[in-house]
């Protein structure tokens, strides 16, 4: 077993192979992008919060929500599954594949994306035919924001597969919410207006998401499609569906895990609490940029250093992210709860009273982040049946947890539900990761903590 010593002493040793030198490069530039990008989102969403009222609000969050967790079916798994293939297919120079894979995973998504939403319209016309359906025109914008999000998010992950990962976070973390603010701001100076409803902000979303998918699909062909040798296409549709089918799984139990708090919130209570209950979540996940930086570059390093059987380097990748997460993690959780009230003030003297909900949620984030990265490397090296299995106990668990809570305490008990979740998912992903690869992904192996030492 590899004897790592303190982490001054793993990022000296680290810092000698060229791998950990590009991978701390890239992570930099990612870091960058997402701290301008996650403080432009959190504008967003304060400023939205305030121009458009709880309800109006509340109302957005939650069809949107939907249209997220609705969005995975259009994709089958693939944005996670092209993070396996690319890197492998351009490490074995199979250029076909490496083609065939870009080309036919966007086209399948876009082709379901578009038939699942005329489906679902056409279901929403004929039930609202029976009986009047309240807020159905945004609900129908939320079922056409669908096909958009499930394609910009592939096409955010065949960037990563194949490390450009400007053009990854760039468009999704920067150009989306100042497209959004302009298009917002533009409404409002038109209109003379200084309150805006759902139906306007769901055209805007449309728009932003239209302008960034067209956008991104440029890039794809002058960069993406120009790489290696080269050659005609091969579509191993069966192939690729057998690794995203499981990754489906795996995407939509996660989302569930992430979205059923706000989801059973917007069903039980009403769009006021969503739009409460949303500030503290959006606010708490101020937390998770530091590990979506470094798990962005590490998941194509990772399926790498896998298909190379490079074991050794790969302990060290993972051990290093778990450092580089943790630390900022951790600081970032002790400025949250301190400044809190403060903070979510800014959406509205309302949203003060979401404080304990953030407090429980960003707590709940600190305590996975001592895991590490155990859900991508089950992921990406073969075991996603087994990652499926988890986050579907974890799914159902925490939508269990939040029936409970929900009318006994309110935003809180979702909160209470989620949290608890989260933190059995990562240690339950923690214990498979170490029994079935052999990497240890815990903040406290490389300090030196014998109890968690594998024997």
């Amino acid at each position: 077993m590899i004897r790592l010593g303190n982490a001054t002493q793993i990022l000296k040793k680290l810092q000698q192979t060229n791998m950990l030198t590009t991978f701390i490069r890239k992570a930099g530039i990612v870091f960058v992008i997402q701290i301008f990008g996650t403080g432009l989102g959190y504008l967003l969403q304060v400023w939205l919060a305030r121009v458009m009222g709880d309800r109006e609000y509340g109302l957005y969050t939650y069809i949107f929500a939907w249209a997220a967790v609705c969005s995975i079916l259009c994709n089958l798994g693939m944005p996670v599954a092209v993070l396996r293939f690319i890197p492998e297919y351009s490490t074995h120079q199979d250029w076909g594949r490496f083609q065939g894979v870009i080309r036919g995973c966007s086209r399948f998504t876009l082709a379901i994306g578009i038939g699942l939403s005329v489906v679902a319209t056409m279901v929403m016309m004929a039930i609202d035919a029976a009986r009047s359906i309240a807020n159905l025109t945004p609900i129908l914008f939320g079922i056409w924001t669908m096909p958009l999000l499930a394609l910009e998010s592939l096409q955010g992950c065949l960037f990563r597969g194949g490390h450009q990962m400007v053009a990854a976070y760039g468009p999704s973390k920067v150009l989306r919410p100042l497209l959004f603010m302009g298009g917002i701001g533009a409404i409002l100076y038109g209109t003379g207006s200084q309150q805006i409803a759902s139906k306007p902000v769901f055209i805007i979303t449309i728009l932003t998401y239209l302008i960034l998918v067209f956008g991104q699909q440029l890039l794809i062909h002058r960069d993406l499609l120009t790489q290696g040798e080269p050659a005609p296409p091969i579509y191993d549709l069966r192939v690729w569906l057998q690794v995203s089918l499981p990754l489906l799984l795996i995407t939509g139990f996660m989302l569930i895990l992430y979205q059923t708090d706000l989801l059973m919130i917007g069903a039980m209570l009403g769009p006021s609490d969503v739009a409460l209950y949303n500030a503290a979540g959006k606010t708490a996940g101020l937390t998770t940029f530091v590990y979506s930086a470094v798990e962005a570059i590490a998941a194509p390093t990772i399926a790498g250093l896998y298909a190379a059987g490079d074991r050794p380097q790969l302990q060290k990748m993972v051990t290093t992210m778990a450092h580089l997460v943790f630390w900022p993690t951790m600081l970032v959780t002790l400025f949250l709860i301190t400044c809190g009230s403060y903070i979510l003030g800014a959406f509205g003297p309302n949203f003060v009273a979401a404080q304990w909900s953030l407090t429980i949620l960003v707590l709940g984030q600190l305590v996975s982040a001592t895991t590490g990265s155990g859900g991508y490397l089950l992921d990406l090296t073969g075991h996603q049946n087994l990652s499926a299995r988890v986050r579907c106990c974890t799914a159902v668990l925490n939508i269990c947890l939040n029936y409970v809570l929900i009318p006994k305490f309110g935003i809180m008990g979702a909160a209470m539900a989620t949290a608890t979740a989260i933190i059995l998912d990562n240690i339950a992903i923690y214990i498979f990761t170490l029994k079935y690869i052999g990497v240890h992904s815990l903040i406290f192996y490389s300090l030196k903590l014998p109890s968690f030492r594998h024997k």
